[in-house]
């Protein structure tokens, strides 16, 4: 909690302030108090009361940092800045009421000095508007920061269920690290892991400006770390947090294990079908899903550009590999609109991109599997005659040269070097997400 002081006894003068008794007292002479005493609805001093008075079920709402000492006073006044009425408020849910049926052309004064209660359990009085706002401030930025954090942290000596927090791919976002995820931990250090390397750092939320910010400090002189060592306003949900990040925000998006065991061909928790399990959970996943339905043509690229980091293989490289494929076509000049830049042959369609975009049952974590993912589908799946597939070419996102692309005939298992710009609808593809 931070000392709350109060303001110059000199300007405190210049409000218009009530005793206790005042109200007993209205005639309907017009009168003019101070601005600074008035509180118009929907203004921040108003919002900032319906905090403090209101039980809410979201905690970052839900934040009761004092406690109003009742009864007080209220003064109404019209739009002329007439008084027109008085009221006698005796507790939060009287004046919660009270602020929720106040007419939008009406604005109210409190009967100042009041008596509040802090978190601390010191008593402090409050003298006008800017003071309840300062305290009002003051400890809710306290909460908020505390609250945030144990949100964050994904690694506490009571965590049951371990959680990541994944970047997540969004269409109008900051993509570049999109397969990286983050582990937080609650004594403020936080390590990122992307690529197979391991980027150690520290953590913590603070106010700035009046603005909720998070700082993020990576070790050494990496890009990866000068690209994550920042100080930037963020928006935070329990499941999500938007970093703002002009003219691309980042998006990060919580990630837990899953308390069920799944088999090969059970339903996934996006509805799709399990393919893959690991047998442990680690790297923000244990198990692997295909969708049940094949998503329409589209190429798979750039027709003569090699894409660096796409021609990983393994399992568990799809999302890494479609990510390296999205960022190459998005740095392209008006490739989408305009493919001719890349070659003649292409359309302006991408494949990985379409997966990424993907969304069923909503979930929007999906992407182009992997050349040994892609295998396992064919062979844990199609084989069993499980997943819907076809008997044709499925696309991988698994690079072979700058003109092809790895794929597997589901008619026999081959792989087959097909062309990244084929004739038209003779490649189908298929989304998959780890979970």
């Amino acid at each position: 909690m931070k000392s709350i002081y109060s303001l110059p006894k000199i300007f405190a003068l210049l409000l218009i302030t009530f005793s206790i008794n005042s109200c007993k007292d209205i005639d309907d002479t017009i009168t003019y108090p101070d601005a600074a005493d008035l509180i118009q609805k929907d203004s921040e001093i108003y919002n900032l009361l319906e905090r403090v008075t209101k039980a809410e079920d979201d905690p970052m709402n839900d934040i009761v940092c004092i406690d109003i000492v009742y009864p007080i006073n209220l003064l109404i006044y019209n739009s002329s800045l007439q008084r027109i009425g008085a009221v006698t408020i005796v507790g939060d849910d009287n004046f919660s009421a009270f602020l929720g049926i106040l007419p939008a052309d009406q604005l109210l004064s409190i009967s100042y000095p009041i008596s509040t209660t802090l978190a601390d359990g010191t008593e402090f009085t409050v003298n006008n508007n800017a003071e309840l706002k300062m305290v009002i401030d003051s400890c809710s930025r306290e909460d908020i920061i505390n609250y945030a954090g144990n949100l964050f942290c994904t690694s506490t000596p009571t965590a049951i269920v371990p959680c990541v927090w994944k970047v997540q791919y969004t269409a109008t976002g900051d993509n570049r690290y999109l397969s990286g995820y983050f582990d937080v931990n609650v004594d403020g250090t936080i390590q990122l892991f992307y690529d197979n390397q391991t980027y150690n750092g520290s953590w913590t939320f603070l106010f700035i400006n009046n603005e909720f910010h998070m700082n993020i400090n990576l070790e050494g002189t990496t890009q990866v770390a000068l690209d994550w060592n920042f100080d930037r306003k963020v928006i935070m949900t329990p499941e999500e947090i938007i970093i703002e990040n002009s003219p691309k925000n980042i998006h990060l998006k919580k990630s837990c294990q899953v308390t069920t065991s799944y088999s090969v061909g059970d339903r996934g928790t996006a509805g799709g079908i399990v393919f893959y399990d690991k047998g442990s959970y680690s790297d923000g996943w244990r198990y692997a899903e295909a969708s049940l339905v094949d998503l329409s043509y589209f190429e798979w690229g750039c027709a003569t550009s090699s894409i660096g980091n796409a021609q990983n293989t393994a399992i568990g490289k799809g999302l890494y590999n479609s990510s390296a494929i999205l960022n190459f076509h998005d740095g392209l000049v008006n490739f989408y609109s305009n493919p001719t830049i890349c070659s003649s042959l292409n359309n302006g369609t991408v494949v990985a991109k379409e997966t990424l975009g993907y969304e069923w049952n909503g979930k929007k974590d999906w992407f182009l599997p992997s050349e040994n993912e892609l295998a396992l589908m064919h062979t844990n799946l199609h084989q069993q005659s499980l997943g819907n597939f076809s008997n044709t070419i499925y696309w991988s996102s698994t690079e072979n040269d700058p003109t092809t692309v790895k794929t597997i005939d589901f008619t026999n298992g081959q792989i087959v070097n097909t062309l990244k710009v084929p004739t038209s609808n003779t490649v189908k593809v298929r989304c998959i997400r780890y979970f």
